[in-house]
């Protein structure tokens, strides 16, 4: 039974740390229910050894699962501030040198006034 605990607790941490919905143990659940149920019919076990292997699994897949998912959620804070600061510093770097290297003109040459204004007029 020690197997099984490991091999759900540490299937339900690759899910968790997969960042997958939670719902994602549903079909985990039912997989490794029908591995132990085939397990215990084949090895002549009785009811209560495979519902005693059940209910570890299934307990053991949804703790892994919920560790997993914490380790992922203070992994993706940690990494997720880093590359925030450093895009938030690489765009101010290419706005700077945008800046210095290309002056906005402030005004519209007379070409475009005149177009603008027949634009208007149009749809006043």
């Amino acid at each position: 039974m020690t197997g099984i605990v490991i091999v759900g607790a540490a299937s339900g941490a690759f899910l968790g740390l997969r960042q997958f919905k939670v719902f994602v143990l549903v079909p985990a659940i039912l997989l490794a229910a029908t591995g132990i149920i085939i397990k215990g019919v084949v090895a002549d076990l009785d009811y209560q050894d495979i519902s005693l292997d059940l209910l570890a699994i299934i307990v053991s897949l949804e703790i892994g699962y919920f560790v997993g998912s914490i380790a992922a959620g203070s992994l993706t804070v940690r990494t997720s501030d880093r590359k925030t600061e450093l895009l938030h510093a690489m765009q101010t770097a290419i706005g700077q040198e945008l800046r210095t290297a290309f002056e906005l003109p402030r005004d519209l040459p007379p070409e475009w006034v005149a177009l603008v204004t027949r634009l208007n007029e149009r749809h006043a």
